[in-house]
């Protein structure tokens, strides 16, 4: 997997996203993946949640990767811009204005591994005022211009 591959998996950027705590921005999150994945938003909710009290999931410097495996799912990425930052117990005690939220069919387990290493590396290089103020498309563009400079 290359960063070609892990931008290719990036199947939705919604911007402008709104809750109160992270988990509610689970629930949003849960309830606009389930379309879009086919799977019970409770479901997504309920592993997004269980994962999150694992320990956070944000990396620092403004972004968060909450992930979960679901068995029969295609690969899944999908990027949150928030309206307003969270707080998600970062190391950096930095509140959250990115979630890279990553999806992974458990009969993979290696590819979950594989796609968050990969987006950790990327997201070093990226300052969170580049997802900042930027409509959708703006932000997907900025995403393959980083891809072509690697």
């Amino acid at each position: 997997m290359d960063f070609k591959d892990l931008i290719s998996q990036i199947n939705d950027v919604e911007v402008d996203i709104y809750a109160k705590d992270k988990f509610e921005l689970f629930q949003k999150i849960s309830q606009y993946l389930a379309s879009k994945v086919n799977v019970d938003s409770n479901l997504i909710y309920d592993l997004l949640r269980e994962r999150e009290l694992l320990g956070s999931t944000a990396i620092g410097n403004g972004f968060a990767l909450p992930h979960l495996k679901l068995k029969g799912i295609k690969p899944y990425i999908g990027i949150f811009v928030l309206k307003t930052p969270l707080d998600f117990d970062a190391i950096d005690n930095m509140p959250v204005s990115v979630v890279f939220v990553v999806l992974s069919p458990s009969e993979k387990p290696s590819l979950q591994l594989k796609t968050l290493t990969l987006l950790a590396k990327m997201l070093k290089n990226f300052d969170v005022d580049s997802f900042l103020n930027k409509n959708s498309q703006e932000i997907k563009n900025y995403l393959n211009t980083f891809e072509k400079n690697e």
